[in-house]
């Protein structure tokens, strides 16, 4: 069982204490803390603030293009379909792996303080399920600082492209949460329909 003493941290803003942690969960928060046996680590938190991990609640951690060359954004319509479409597009000429970016977002979000990120991940005819298994594997590597929750997106539609449906099915039997889709289009910017009154 691995114990960490924290000492001298301030909850919330609050006055200083010590923080026991045993095997990942708090058990204790007091000032001058005894750790009941001998604590595997000891750091010294120098007064400064204790937060909870910060939440990013809408995130496409399989598409992002942190640590890739410049890409000039030139979409060649003013439609949704367009900018779908031209994203497709560029996903196949650059050759994006969906767990080198997926891994890569999650690395700078952890050094920043978030702990849980929701995030939308590609299913579609074209790609298949390999985003969602490039960020499958990126959860793995990151369990024990990060938890995840995958949403099954179908960014290019689900009518428009039969089998969609099928994949959708299947993303949920290999590891994702949900399946959903952000519905601005149908007027309610910035919901997310996954099947649960969000």
């Amino acid at each position: 069982m691995e114990t960490l003493l924290i000492k001298r941290v301030r909850p919330m803003g609050a006055e200083a204490v010590d923080v026991l942690v045993e095997d990942g969960v708090i058990q204790r928060l007091q000032p001058d803390c005894p750790p009941g046996r001998e604590p595997t680590r000891i750091l010294d938190g120098q007064n400064q603030l204790l937060l909870p991990g910060l939440v990013n609640a809408h995130a496409h951690v399989d598409k992002n293009l942190l640590g890739l060359p410049w890409h000039k954004n030139q979409v060649a319509g003013l439609g949704i379909r367009d900018f779908v479409d031209n994203e497709r597009k560029v996903r196949r000429e650059i050759n994006l792996s969906a767990k080198t970016q997926s891994a890569r977002q999650v690395r700078a979000a952890v050094i920043t303080g978030t702990t849980h990120i929701r995030t939308h991940v590609d299913v579609d005819t074209e790609a298949g399920l390999k985003h969602l298994e490039g960020v499958l594997e990126t959860r793995e590597t990151f369990k024990g600082v990060m938890t995840m929750q995958l949403v099954a997106f179908p960014q290019s539609g689900m009518l428009i492209r039969p089998g969609t449906v099928e994949l959708l099915e299947e993303a949920i039997k290999l590891g994702a949460e949900c399946s959903g889709y952000s519905s601005a289009r149908a007027g309610h910017a910035g919901r997310l329909c996954c099947g649960i009154d969000c």
